[in-house]
């Protein structure tokens, strides 16, 4: 049986994937396309999980975004946003042209020793100080370049801003505002290379309801989350989205 083109065990799944990765955005601020891109693939063809996951993560990252937008670092916000709007365009011929295989595995790989490096108690890191503005470009345009290739462009984010050492409120934000932007250059640029079919946006229309009750949720149990524990989970969401990126390229 089939709602809108799409399978009830699909959808089913779909669902869940949904509610998960919408309480993991709204809680670190980032991690719905890092969690949902390879969950959803495994049920549904590549392209269309870019789709759904594109669509969805709009909507979350704009509602983070919006409660919190007080908190947002402008400036971090265009630098990061203008470098990843140049790159997209990269980003979707490599998408039509490169292995999607070959592409998991690279991301996977970088995401995992991002989120080690992190999780190693022994490294004490220190927030650094003011950076060149070329170099907070080009963190946008790599995010930019992953975003329209994989619809997973959080890990070049996470580490920047990690290392940029802003608090909770300001990371969740700042993260935000910048996929929000993103998501909505890279759906035009998929509207336009006509990516986005029907059978993609009934799956979103129909587990936009869990995706919205995961992010109450998480939204809730953010506001209970002591900084250290913030830290942790962002690289543990880091970390997991990285094996499940490896994992995904060798499954096919």
């Amino acid at each position: 049986m089939t709602v809108w083109g799409v399978h009830l065990g699909v959808l089913a799944v779909l669902a869940v994937i949904a509610l998960a990765a919408g309480f993991v955005q709204s809680t670190a601020g980032f991690g719905f396309a890092l969690l949902a891109v390879p969950l959803m693939a495994l049920v549904v063809p590549p392209q269309t999980a870019v789709v759904i996951v594109f669509l969805h993560g709009t909507v979350s990252s704009l509602l983070t975004a919006g409660r919190h937008q007080g908190h947002i670092d402008r400036t971090e916000t265009w630098r990061l946003s203008t470098g990843a709007i140049v790159a997209m365009p990269l980003g979707a011929l490599i998408l039509v042209t490169a292995s999607p295989g070959v592409l998991r595995i690279c991301l996977g790989v970088a995401t995992c020793t991002a989120a080690v490096w992190m999780l190693l108690p022994a490294t004490k890191r220190r927030a650094v100080g003011e950076v060149r503005p070329v170099t907070t470009y080009g963190v946008g345009a790599l995010s930019g370049v992953l975003n329209t290739a994989l619809a997973t462009n959080g890990p070049p984010l996470v580490v920047y801003l990690r290392g940029r050492g802003l608090p909770t409120d300001a990371f969740r934000a700042t993260i935000s505002a910048v996929f929000t932007i993103s998501n909505l250059v890279g759906l035009v640029i998929l509207a336009l290379s006509g990516a986005i079919h029907t059978v993609a946006v009934a799956a979103f229309i129909l587990t936009l309801v869990p995706a919205l009750v995961g992010w109450a949720a998480g939204n809730a149990a953010a506001g209970r989350l002591h900084n250290h524990h913030f830290i942790h989970l962002v690289d543990i969401v880091l970390l997991t989205s990285g094996v499940l990126s490896i994992l995904r390229a060798f499954i096919g």
